[in-house]
């Protein structure tokens, strides 16, 4: 793509979602594009940018993945910036550079504070209750679950999932074996709702049940 490249997206559109490989940027010519942090109802707006205002950088100056998801909010009009047309930019241009450096900067500092931590809280919360909703009043163990199986009810990808399994068990909530998170008897189960409220200060809820070919 060129840096000549316009296009004309309706209201509602998905630019990308968190997470998602890239190759391009944008710049807002008219409209206005929302940037969110999160999934399902853990979702934080990050910002709300209009005209001249650009987004995507991050993924082409570290090469990372999309740290954040950009959703259509009003019908705009986009100038697409290619990876070839940002290197030439970055060779070309060293103050717009520094420019989005800087305002990458603004938005990590926006993003690494209450907001970013609610989230992570939150998430922590839906995969304990999720866990607890599947073992039920009864409560029966030794129970066990593979993280696919794990991540596909909770929405999210079993690499995305598996820290923060590693971090449950590491505070007694079972033991992680491969891919498969054990739990092993009530104590643990007890350390579980332990780590939940400490999170929550409460009971929490989430959908779907785990039982399939993978649990037991």
């Amino acid at each position: 793509m060129s840096m000549d490249d316009q296009i004309e997206v309706p209201k509602g559109t998905i630019l990308f979602r968190q997470g998602d490989s890239s190759d391009t940027m944008f710049v807002v010519d008219k409209g206005r594009v929302r940037l969110t942090l999160g999934a399902g109802a853990e979702v934080g707006e990050i910002r709300v940018l209009g005209p001249g205002e650009f987004f995507g950088e991050m993924s082409l100056l570290s090469g990372a993945v999309r740290s954040a998801t950009a959703e259509v909010i009003e019908d705009s009009r986009l100038l697409v910036i290619g990876r070839d047309a940002f290197a030439m930019l970055v060779r070309d241009d060293l103050a717009t550079v520094t420019r989005m450096l800087n305002e990458q900067g603004a938005r990590l500092a926006r993003t690494n504070d209450p907001l970013q931590q609610q989230l992570q809280r939150l998430v922590r919360v839906r995969v304990i209750a999720c866990v607890l909703q599947d073992l039920g009043a009864a409560m029966p163990v030794p129970w066990s679950v593979s993280l696919e199986v794990l991540a596909g009810h909770l929405g999210m990808t079993a690499e995305t999932l598996a820290p923060i399994v590693t971090e449950l068990v590491s505070g007694g909530a079972g033991t992680l074996e491969g891919a498969t998170w054990k739990i092993d008897d009530r104590t643990q189960v007890d350390r579980l709702i332990g780590l939940l409220n400490t999170l929550a200060g409460g009971a929490a809820a989430t959908r779907g049940h785990l039982r399939g070919p993978s649990a037991a």
